[in-house]
Parts: C-alpha cells; sequence; structure tokens
C-alpha cells in the first residue's frame, strides 16, 4: 500500500515537473540531411542553445566503418520546436587510436590550423602509422607531404565537403595514395578536427 502511495506521488510530481515544458527535435545539418539527432525537453528554449550533442559517425551515415568516429553538434538556433544544430567538431575514439599504436609501430603526428574557402578556421589533427624504424628524415618528408595535402585541401574545400570527404575516406585514401610513394604508410587518420 505504501509503495502505490509512493508511486502516485512520484507521478505526481514528474507530471508537475514536466508542466510548462516543451519537447524539441534536435536536427543535423544540411550535410546531414537534417536528420533528427535526438530530442529534449525544456521549459526555456534559449537555453537549448550553445548545448553540445555528440554521436557516431556510424549512427549518423550507416556506415559501420566509421565506428570510431565521433561528431560533435552545438545547437545554434530554435525553430517552432525543432532545435537545430551546426558542426562543432569531430575526433576519433581513443580506444581506436591506441589499437592502431602497436609495438614496432611509428607515429606522425600533425596539428594545423587552417581556414576551409567558406572562411571556417579549423584546427586539424592527422595521425599517420608506419611500422618498423624509419630514417628520421623519411619521417619528415612523409609529415611534410601530410601537412601540405591537408592544406591544399581544407583550403580549397569548405567545410561541408571536409566532413563529406572525411566521411567518404576520400582525404584518408588520397593522403595514402600521395605518402606510399615516399614510404609504405600503413594508415593515416584525422583523428580530430576542432573549429577555432
Amino acid at each position: 500500500m505504501a509503495e502505490a502511495e509512493t508511486k502516485k506521488r512520484r507521478s505526481k510530481a514528474t507530471t508537475k515537473k514536466a508542466k510548462g515544458k516543451q519537447w524539441f527535435t534536435i536536427v543535423a545539418p544540411n550535410v546531414f540531411d537534417n536528420m533528427e539527432i535526438g530530442r529534449t525537453m525544456t521549459s526555456d528554449p534559449e537555453q537549448l542553445v550553445g548545448r553540445r550533442i555528440s554521436l557516431s559517425a556510424m549512427e549518423l551515415v550507416g556506415n559501420f566503418n566509421k565506428y570510431y568516429v565521433k561528431i560533435i553538434f552545438k545547437i545554434k538556433k530554435i525553430e517552432g520546436d525543432k532545435a537545430l544544430t551546426e558542426f562543432d567538431g569531430m575526433e576519433c575514439l581513443q580506444d581506436y587510436i591506441s589499437r592502431m599504436i602497436l609495438h614496432r609501430i611509428r607515429r606522425i603526428d600533425t596539428v594545423q590550423d587552417l581556414k576551409t574557402k567558406d572562411g571556417v578556421s579549423i584546427r586539424i589533427k592527422g595521425l599517420g602509422i608506419i611500422s618498423g624504424r624509419i630514417k628520421s628524415s623519411i619521417k619528415g618528408r612523409v609529415r611534410n607531404d601530410i601537412r601540405s595535402m591537408m592544406k591544399k585541401e581544407v583550403e580549397g574545400s569548405t567545410l561541408d565537403d571536409i566532413i563529406e570527404k572525411m566521411i567518404t575516406d576520400d582525404i584518408k585514401n588520397d593522403v595514402l595514395r600521395e605518402t606510399r610513394k615516399i614510404y609504405p604508410v600503413r594508415n593515416f587518420e584525422i583523428r580530430k578536427i576542432e573549429l577555432r
């Protein structure tokens, strides 16, 4: 009997909390076909602006090969019952990076602050993976090649183009094709993109 009474009180409290609140559908930007990525409830829609949401690229594009990529969105404005978002960065999961860096594996990290064709300032972090020992001169050439390719790619593309090319692995494949002319690079990933 006491348990039923407690449940009734909880139910009333939940109803009181929900009064005056409204549900909002969180919508991804155009590059992800404005798909619904979540729902949230609030009494003050303006409090949603600036809130960040992260999702797996696998969920967003249905590509199971991208399970290790996390895409971050930020709510930029409210329109009716929709919370519209913008791209706010991406990163590879740390356990995926750790699995790539095994014994006798060398990593080549790049960090660049660049501006896209549509004027968005981003910090892009690349990661090349090489097996075995390598001369520092060759490692330097591979790093410079990655840097120049990333610079050309970012400055010649809009932010949406970069997101699409990252998800389809176009950038990754281009970098691997070019750097393998210098040395047999095992793998390459854009491990992080941050908006500046």
